[in-house]
Formats: structure tokens, sequence, C-alpha cells
């Protein structure tokens, strides 16, 4: 376990602070002329070996169409906790990869940085297939009227639950954040814990401090974007979230040292905890990895506060570098991918771990015969982003790379600040971060 002070989260904040915050300096791109590849995509990968294997053979059978030799394509796979560092590195030494499949509003950071193509042709082109696309996914990758990306897939961020656990209890699926603490205390015994919650500086920690927040009436951003974080709901989950951290001890102490965006996957896949919020990549890696465990979890929603309960959706997109040598082969790259058929090939080998784009794919056997996934079309509809209560834009993207909230969290519960004063302290932050990039 990780010792952590108010001196390492600092230091930890202002490393994290420091990897992305300043403008990127746009290069020539002159390291383009020496590679040996004509087509470079960097691919995340999706927890399901299947889906990735199905998406190196689309790109394999994309450049054979293309007439390139497969030797002059490069699939790459860059972890999701590399990716930022390595993206930012590649642009600092001007040789980025020519497509690559981004998380949530990171695409609309660096398409403020002068870095994204249009693909608003690309985005009509699915738009055109029959249901079209979750209106959704295009608020992610929409800016002034173009698109800047294509959406890839859409994460509800279901409670994981270990329904073995609860039924030994006698206890059924919690319907509040108060009475989810009590069943934590019931199931627990540790170094077996309740919640699995990500409080570490990673993307996945903002995630799951949001979505508590917003249950308490919190948010980041007002309904026309202005940055709105110090608000009463915020404090009220702050104080939520270190009450469950310090007095009910449910959720492990160690967390405050992660900086392993799939900590919370593997505490749950490997036993250490009962609870979860995160994308169903942990069911999925379960239906292959550890099915005896999958039968024994369950899907929910967030459990209800003051505010009620709100459920979170991200949304993936592949983007293309603005200044990728061959522009129309890279373009074509994303186009061929999310054909509706290409597309399915893949995505339904994820094992539900994202959710299509195109709301018709849902008509499939695989969805229509799981009664677990039943909700998603509809979160998939309803669902709001971590950037509520605005669209994501370059502001939230930064906020979400330099894991300002985290940051703050850990200064209440770590530290002892306040949590007003944690608040007020954030919210000048991302405030600041919003004036520079969406001012």
């Amino acid at each position: 376990m990780t010792k952590v002070t108010r001196r390492t989260t600092l230091k930890g904040g202002l490393a994290a602070s420091t990897a992305i915050a300043a403008p990127m300096i746009i290069r020539p791109y002159a390291a383009h002329a020496a590679r040996d590849h004509r087509l470079v995509y960097w691919h995340q990968p999706m927890f399901t070996p299947i889906a990735d294997q199905e998406a190196e053979n689309l790109f394999n059978e994309y450049l054979k169409e293309a007439g390139v030799k497969q030797e002059e394509g490069a699939f790459i796979t860059v972890s999701n906790a590399d990716f930022i560092p390595k993206i930012n590195a590649s642009l600092e030494s001007g040789s980025p990869p020519d497509a690559a499949r981004f998380y949530e509003s990171y695409v609309q950071l660096y398409r403020s940085q002068g870095h994204m193509m249009d693909l608003s042709d690309v985005v009509e082109e699915m738009q055109g297939a029959e249901g079209g696309l979750f209106e959704s996914s295009l608020r992610a990758v929409g800016h002034a009227g173009s698109s800047w990306a294509a959406p890839f897939a859409i994460n509800p961020w279901p409670i994981h639950a270990r329904t073995d656990l609860l039924e030994q209890a006698g206890l059924e699926y919690p319907k509040t954040w108060d009475e989810f603490v009590e069943t934590c205390k019931t199931l627990q015994s540790p170094p077996f814990y309740g919640f699995g919650m990500d409080l570490g500086l990673t993307a996945d920690a903002t995630d799951n401090i949001m979505q508590l927040l917003w249950c308490f009436g919190g948010y980041t951003t007002d309904d026309d974007g202005n940055v709105a974080f110090d608000n009463p709901g915020n404090v009220a989950g702050f104080e939520f979230i270190n009450k469950m951290y310090n007095e009910d001890k449910i959720i492990p102490k160690g967390v405050v040292g992660n900086a392993d965006t799939a900590w919370n996957n593997k505490a749950y896949q490997s036993g250490q905890v009962a609870f979860i919020n995160n994308p169903t990549s942990v069911y999925a890696y379960l239906a292959d990895k550890d099915p005896e465990l999958q039968a024994k979890t369950g899907l929910f929603g967030v459990p209800a506060g003051p505010a009620g309960s709100v459920n979170q959706i991200d949304t993936w997109s592949t983007g293309v570098f603005n200044h990728a040598p061959e522009p129309e082969l890279a373009k074509g790259w994303v186009s061929f991918y999310m054909k509706p058929d290409n597309y399915a090939r893949m995505i339904l080998n994820t094992n539900g771990r994202f959710v299509p784009v195109y709301p018709r794919q849902f008509d499939d056997p695989w969805w229509t015969s799981r009664p677990e996934f039943n909700e998603f079309r509809t979160i998939a509809e309803t669902g709001v982003p971590v950037s509520f209560k605005s669209a994501p834009s370059a502001g939230s993207g930064e906020v979400l790379a330099t894991h300002v909230i985290p940051e703050a969290v850990q200064e209440v519960i770590v530290n002892g600040v306040p949590a007003a004063d944690a608040v007020a302290a954030a919210h000048e932050k991302i405030k600041a971060i919003y004036d520079r990039l969406d001012g």
C-alpha cells in the first residue's frame, strides 16, 4: 500500500497536470516523410482478445482493399494508461499516428489544439445507415457544426454487483447510497472490501466521483456550458465520499495511490471487492476469462441520492490527425471500420463491452437474448457525459486528462481539507481551463 501524504498527493497532481495542460506545439510533421508505414493506427485494447483480433483483421482487410501492402500498415496496440502520454510525446516529436481511438472528450481537447481532421463526411455517411446514430454519440464529437471524429462506441457505467453475496446475506441490491453503504458493511471482511471506487489520479476516478456527485445534485457546468462546479451538490457528494472512505471504511485505502485506469476492473475480477461502478469491460472480460464469476455478477443502475439516480455514458471515437501524410487513406480506414456490417463483426465480439453507436444493432439476437442488457439502449439515449450539464468540450477533456476532480477529493480524504474548500479550489482550476480552451 502506498503511503500518501499532502506532499505526495500534490506531487502526483502536479505531474498529471503538467502532462497535458500546456498547449501542444503544432509541428510540420516532417518525421512522416522518413517513416516505414503509409498508415499507422493506434488501437486501445477492448478487454476481449477476440474483438481486438477482429479489429486488426479489419485493418488488414482495408489495407488490401486500398491497395496498400500489409507491411506498409501498422496496427499498434497502446494501453489505456499509456495512451495520453504517448500521444503527447508523439505530437511533441512531430510523429503522431494517422488515426487513433479516443476516450470521451480527449478528441475535443486535441481538436482545440489544431490536431484533429474534420470527419464530417465520414459521420454523415454513418448517419445514412438505417436507423442512423445515437444522438448522444454525435454530441461527443461535434463542434461548430462539424464532426471531429467518428463515434465508435457508447459506454454505460452500471454497478457490477456480487449477486451471490447479496443472496447469501438475504439482501436486495440497494436502492439508495445510504443503503449501499450499509450493504457494503454487511458484505465486506477486509481485505475484501465493499466498494472498489476509484479515487486515484485516473480518468475512471473522475467518472466514478461525478456519477456519485450527480446523485447528490452536483454538476460541473450549467446548461449553458459555464463552469459551475462550486455548488452544494458537489460539496455534499465530497462529504459522502469522505464518509465512505474514512468513517465507513468500505473503500480500500490503497486506491488513493493508484494511477492505473484498470485498477477497479482488476479489483473486482480478482475477488477483492463486492461492487464497482464501471463500463461493462469487466463483464465482458469475465465472459471470456471467468464465466463462474460472471454468473455471480449483476448489472445495476447507480443507487439514488437526494437528487435521484443519474446514469452516465461516455463515448469513444476514432479520429484522424490533421497532418496525416495520406489523409484520404486515413479517412478511408475510419469509414471502412465503421461500415455497419464491418463494425458489427467487431462490436459483437466485445461481449457487451461496448454499446453500438447504431441503434438498429440492438436488434441483433446477441443483445435481445441477454436480459441483463435490457436497459442499455435506454441508457445510451438518456445518459449524460462526465462533463454534465453540457456536452464534452476541450475544457472537459483537459479536466479529465489532468485529474483535477480526483485530486480535489484526495485533498479531503487524505489531507482533511473541508469539502467546501476543496470544491471551491477545484472550481477555480476548472474555470481557468475552460476559459483558456473554450472561452
